[in-house]
């Protein structure tokens, strides 16, 4: 029953994707409080292009306990045939939630201002205890 996150970035601001970087990764460290686990990643649909830019953003936003990562040039289609997504001009990020492997949550173009959606679905699904 290990949670887990993933962000898609597409064509999103680099200053929303940063913030959601940063938010996921102080969601996932609060569940991991209580000695749980849950992992949370960002995944650029660009590829290697953005390399240089996500070391950056992981230094310069201290990201550590979540993965950064972007999709290989090479196997690009066939990680977004294998996960159902299709890119467009108007997509700019897709939040997966996922709990016992399967999705039981998604959510297309999150602003940053909005990912209290992602925390109320955690406190739902009991991944971070309800306090008073």
């Amino acid at each position: 029953m290990t949670p887990q996150v993933q962000i898609w970035v597409h064509l999103d601001s680099e200053e929303n994707a940063a913030s959601l970087a940063v938010m996921l990764q102080e969601l996932i460290r609060e569940i991991r409080k209580d000695g749980k686990k849950a992992y949370g990643f960002m995944v650029w649909t660009q590829g290697e292009a953005v390399k240089d830019k996500l070391v950056k953003l992981a230094e310069d936003k201290k990201i550590e306990d979540i993965a950064i990562c972007y999709l290989p040039d090479r196997q690009r289609e066939a990680y977004l045939k294998l996960h159902k997504v299709e890119l467009s001009d108007k997509l700019r990020n897709i939040v997966f939630v996922y709990r016992d492997k399967k999705v039981i949550a998604k959510f297309v173009n999150l602003d940053a201002k909005d990912f209290g959606v992602l925390v109320y679905r955690a406190l739902t699904l009991g991944w971070l205890p309800i306090s008073p």
